[in-house]
């Protein structure tokens, strides 16, 4: 970065989008139009054990033309691996970012009080879904109108298994060297479509009625149980949980782990080359806002299998 450059009013950062120093007070890039996220619309966190290889990291960003990110995440240590929450506040619905943050919120710390209390993957996840549910419906005003809704996914890595809940369309990902495929179905207008038979995934995906929900948390959303689904990999990999701000642009696993795995990040410089789960995080999230960032994107990448506690730094 040239040193003599002026700095932009919007704390000394070019714009996002356009690299343009012409940023105002307000937030404002004067070249191209975007508005800057503010600080507490970008986050971002990783779990490292005792200075050793990160177990996991998460990554919240509004994308580049959305103007309050709406989505949430959690990310915790478990006493043998971890686990990680992301939830994206349904855009229709009033309150929606609160939503995904109480759900988000609520969600990890059921985990982690079930998971030790020696509960289950998939009974902790159940509950935690049923708890944050209970969360976001708390938050409507009372008045008869719509309340705040959200999508949910989780996935608690440990123990040599990945077990993962969702409800709505933000989905999970087995990503690794070999095979990569998603772990959960959306619950989505087009999936349904196809299943019942009417539709080509093809034609499905081309309605304009494809990405509506046929479930999720909070307003009008009735009783709810999240699907559950347990997996074995047989090798090493990364366990990707996400809104559809990133899948929208890339759908296809092997596409999403040719990115986190660093074979085709398209930023080049340090954050190609960042390894573990924080430098995944990042590419995919820079893959996403590269693609046009139409959306906000959130990720949660976490290893498989979690490192070795009593392995030596290397």
């Amino acid at each position: 970065m040239n040193g003599d450059r002026n700095a932009g009013a919007h704390g000394g950062a070019a714009c996002r989008d356009c690299g343009s120093w012409a940023v105002t007070a307000d937030g404002f890039c004067e070249a191209c139009g975007l508005r800057q996220p503010g600080a507490d619309e970008h986050a971002e966190a990783h779990l490292v054990v005792d200075g050793r290889p990160a177990l996991g990291a998460g990554i919240s960003d509004p994308g580049l033309r959305r103007v309050h990110n709406e989505d949430a995440f959690a990310l915790a240590r478990l006493p043998d691996g971890a686990c990680g929450v992301v939830c994206d506040g349904v855009a229709t619905a009033p309150g929606s970012r609160e939503a995904a943050r109480a759900a988000a919120q609520t969600a990890s710390a059921v985990l982690l009080d079930r998971i030790a209390a020696g509960a289950g993957p998939g009974e902790a996840i159940r509950e935690a879904a049923g708890r944050a549910g209970e969360a976001v419906a708390a938050l409507a005003d009372g008045d008869g109108g719509p309340g705040p809704a959200c999508t949910f996914v989780s996935a608690v890595v440990a123990a040599g298994r990945v077990t993962v809940g969702w409800l709505g369309d933000s989905r999970a990902y087995w990503l690794s060297a070999g095979e990569s495929y998603p772990l959960t179905t959306d619950d989505s207008w087009a999936v349904q479509a196809v299943a019942r038979g009417e539709l080509t995934a093809a034609a499905a995906w081309a309605d304009r009625r494809a990405h509506m929900l046929t479930a999720w948390m909070g307003a009008e959303a009735g009783a709810f149980e999240a699907h559950l689904a347990a997996y074995e990999p047989d090798g090493p990999g990364l366990v990707l949980i996400c809104s559809d701000g990133l899948w929208n642009d890339l759908p296809d696993a092997a596409a999403l782990a040719s990115v986190a795995l660093g074979g085709a990040s398209g930023t080049g410089g340090e954050a190609a080359g960042e390894a573990g789960p924080l430098g995944a995080a990042r590419r995919l999230v820079r893959a996403a806002l590269d693609a046009g960032g139409h959306d906000n994107v959130t990720v949660v990448v976490i290893e498989f299998p979690p490192p070795d506690p009593t392995r030596e730094p290397g």
